[in-house]
């Protein structure tokens, strides 16, 4: 029922759009307190004779002796404009507020019946016009204003929510429902706009109400906390509120839940792990733990305590805690577990003694004695060794990381030789072409190690107690079946980057080897990425680095915040040491790139293959991987052929002249080869090195020119010669089969034809030469072609070794290159050269 009162015109739409207008801004501090008071007189002794509602504009009416003046309230998107037909802005501002609040009175006449008037609105959508009523000036009794008090009854139910009920209270006492009144209950002039105000800004906490009992529910505790720390108080000054049971426990606001996780040691080699929650100095019970678990950032009503969430800088290792755990929740771990959680900067774990006591002997290791009584060994691979053992007698696995060339090989011999008595036999697994190393110095060294080789055919043989078995990765793969039932002593991963692939077969099996001690060995343990560490110590210690899917997740948010994390996680168990600082009277290697300018033939071809691939794949470096992959890299090597020779381009025979990378090697070896140096000469064409070594043949007939490709049948004769020759010699070579497992120590020069973009690879072919044993500096020289994707592979190099350098302390395929360039054109164009 539409009161006494102005003239109103309207419709459906305009009160809707003014319910929605006015919910959502707080027009009275638009208006100066004088304009506020004197709009409130104007509003109760009904001065406005007439309300035009429209939906973007009112129009107040006020007659005088027949004469009509207007204040106007628009809407401009944002806020309300005013406008006054007076000359006194003044007089036109308070008439603007009794407008205001007589729309108000109209809205809530209208909303009475459902406060939540944009979901309910359902009076008829045609323009109603209430008649004016022409008042005859009562008794003094009759213009008594009634007015109430809006009381708000709060209370807490742990399931539902905070409701709020709105009463009318009368000055006997007498309480009545907001929303279920006797319409013959009078109310003042302001008691309904107050209830239409409570409405707006329960509506704006996120209140739904209930109409069966005329209450309002707020049913997610986050915004129930916003209410208590941003408007309660505001609430308490406008009206009157009741705290019913536990809602008083509100007015607290949000208080922080610390999370800790308790370990305790548990056997010899693990520990258990238990959930703590704490409010302040009171430790949660058993019954007030349901649901914590799933809380993540959001807050919940705790009986007895109140609001309450956990502390925010733990949710984002509570998060990585409640996704690494599986279903091991309360179960058993291995103890380096405690390591990954100390890692998390906010997780806060509480150990016992015997804990406290092992995690301070691991990390202590490098201060104690070590008493290894192998002579030839030097004091940094007993110090390697010692470790090692300590590390395994803790329960813990290494990954031996020391730069290439300082003697992994010796210092895994030399444990394996310590525990030869052992009653169970010893794995080692490396590539193929390494096997002759470790059967080399095995007997070299430690020839009381019997040692065999898992060839086709081979089964373990259970009766050959401490023998050492040498198996390559393939043939490890094709007998992983023989896996399942054998049990090792130790198990050591030799180029322990080959398994990073966790979805590889070769990867499969070495995670299927059962021993009771393992060591993976590699100086690149991170090649591409960050990942590549996590298969190792997948095989080292499962469980320490947390779950794949989510380190890749933090990785690609954070990096940086990553690889601190990982190396905190790590660092216990890696044991990495550099040339330079345990072999001090090796001489230095001397790096230098060697800027080459393509000549006019070269330039020309070049530009012509990239500006066809880009005609033919787009720019989209991204959507080129994803569509046409294959056709996509062999563009990306056709381009790099080019920038090194010619004459490796399909059907591109004739050669005019060198490449500018043969002329530079020429004229490098012109005075080289007058010095009586020697040089290797690495590429990863054979092509490449095929056409090199007619060149250089032509150039230098008496020159010492040997080669090493995966076509060598015996790589120990090159070697040996190359080693053994007393005058100038070459040794061409292939990236892949001379990266590994040789020794080349008597190179002065080394010469790395064409950037791979993997920069281990290279590191790994330079310390064939760098390495102990070496008496003179050495010289390495990168060929780069000047403005091409050379540059662009040299760049992305650099910035997988910044990578390594992070985690690891001091990246093989191209298939990361959309994780570094996104435009193909920007990757492969060439570039003019000044």
């Amino acid at each position: 029922m539409i009161s006494n009162g102005p003239s109103r015109s309207f419709t459906h739409q305009s009160i809707e759009s003014w319910f929605l207008k006015l919910s959502n801004c707080e027009w009275e501090k638009m208006f100066s307190e004088q304009s506020l008071t004197n709009g409130r007189k104007y509003y109760k002794n009904g001065t406005l004779n007439g309300l035009d509602i429209s939906q973007n504009q009112v129009i107040f009416i006020r007659k005088i002796n027949r004469q009509e003046s207007y204040s106007i309230v628009e809407w401009n998107g944002k806020n309300i404009e005013f406008r006054t037909s007076l000359d006194s802005e003044k007089t036109g501002q308070a008439l603007a507020v009794a407008g205001l609040y007589e729309l108000e009175e109209l809205i809530s006449e209208i909303y009475q019946c459902d406060p939540m008037l944009e979901e309910h609105f359902d009076f008829k959508k045609k323009t109603i016009k209430t008649v004016e009523l022409v008042e005859e000036k009562g008794s003094e009794k009759e213009q008594i204003e009634y007015s109430h008090k809006l009381l708000i009854s709060l209370e807490v139910s742990n399931r539902k929510g905070l409701s709020a009920t709105p009463y009318w209270e009368s000055d006997a006492g007498e309480r009545f429902s907001a929303y279920s009144m006797d319409t013959s209950t009078k109310l003042g002039k302001l008691d309904r706009p107050k209830l239409m105000r409570f409405a707006r800004e329960a509506s704006d906490y996120g209140f739904s109400f209930h109409r069966q009992n005329g209450s309002f529910l707020l049913e997610e505790w986050n915004q129930v906390a916003k209410l208590a720390e941003e408007g309660l108080k505001e609430w308490e000054q406008t009206f009157s509120l009741e705290f019913n049971g536990d809602a008083e426990l509100i007015r607290r606001g949000r208080q922080s839940i610390n999370w800790e996780l308790q370990a305790q040691n548990h056997g010899s080699a693990t520990m258990t792990l238990k959930d703590a929650y704490r409010i302040g100095s009171k430790k949660l019970k058993l019954n007030q733990l349901r649901g914590i678990t799933k809380l993540g950032n959001q807050s919940m009503f705790l009986h007895g305590h109140g609001l309450v969430r956990l502390e925010e800088k733990q949710l984002e290792d509570f998060d990585w805690w409640r996704q690494n755990k599986g279903e091991n929740a309360n179960g058993e771990w291995p103890r380096y577990m405690l390591f990954s959680l100390f890692a998390r900067k906010h997780l806060k774990t509480k150990q016992d003694g015997a804990l406290e006591k092992w995690q301070g002997m691991v990390r202590d290791l490098e201060t104690k004695d070590t008493k290894i009584s192998i002579p030839f060994l030097r004091p940094y691979q007993k110090e390697g060794v010692a470790r090692i053992q300590l590390l395994h007698k803790l329960g813990c696995h290494c990954l031996l990381a020391d730069e290439m060339g300082l003697g992994k090989t010796i210092q895994a011999l030399a444990i394996l030789s310590l525990h030869r008595k052992t009653p169970l036999p010893n794995l080692v697994v490396c590539p193929a072409s390494v096997v002759p190393v470790w059967i080399s110095e095995s007997k070299r060294h430690f020839p009381k190690i019997q040692v065999k080789v898992l060839k086709q055919g081979s089964v373990f043989d259970s009766n050959q107690k401490a023998c050492l078995w040498i198996a390559s990765y393939t043939q490890l793969r094709r007998h992983r079946n023989l896996l399942e039932k054998n049990q090792f002593q130790y198990a050591i991963l030799d180029e322990a980057q080959m398994i990073k692939n966790p979805k590889a077969k070769v990867t499969q099996a070495c995670l299927s080897i059962h021993a009771n001690h393992r060591i993976a060995l590699t100086g690149t343990p991170v090649e591409n990425s960050a990942l590549d560490l996590w298969t190792i110590f997948r095989f080292l210690m499962p469980g320490l680095l947390g779950n794949r899917k989510e380190m890749e997740k933090s990785i690609l948010i954070d990096p940086g915040k990553t690889h601190e994390i990982l190396r905190r996680q790590v660092a216990p168990f890696v044991l990495r040491r550099l040339k330079n600082e345990v072999a001090k009277e090796l001489p230095p290697k001397i790096e230098a790139d060697l800027p080459c300018r393509l000549n006019e033939e070269q330039t020309n071809t070049y530009r012509r293959l990239a500006e066809e691939g880009i005609l033919d794949h787009g720019e989209n470096l991204p959507n080129a991987i994803r569509n046409s992959p294959t056709h996509l890299f062999a563009l990306l090597t056709r381009l790099r052929q080019s920038c090194c020779d010619l004459g490796l381009l399909p059907r591109h025979t004739r050669r005019s002249s060198y490449g500018a990378k043969g002329a530079i090697l020429v004229q490098k070896l012109n005075d080289l080869s007058k010095s009586g140096s020697k040089a290797i000469i690495f590429s990863q064409f054979t092509s490449f090195l095929n056409i090199l070594e007619k060149d250089l043949r032509a150039e230098f007939p008496r020159l010492k020119l040997l080669k090493l490709t995966g076509n060598t049948r015996d790589r120990a004769k090159p070697v040996k010669e190359f080693q053994d020759c007393k005058d100038s010699a070459v040794i061409l070579a292939s990236l892949k089969a001379a990266g590994t497992g040789i020794t080349l120590t008597a190179a002065d020069y080394v010469f790395l034809m064409d950037p791979w973009w993997n920069p281990a690879v290279e590191e790994q072919a330079i310390d064939r030469a760098h390495r102990i044993g070496r008496e003179k500096p050495t010289f390495i020289y990168r060929m780069i072609a000047q403005g091409t994707i050379e540059e662009r592979v040299r760049h992305l190099q650099l910035e997988k070794k910044q990578t390594f350098q992070e985690i690891i302390g001091d990246l093989n395929k191209p298939t990361q290159l959309s994780k570094h360039f996104t435009n193909l054109k920007e990757l492969i164009e060439i570039k003019e050269i000044n």
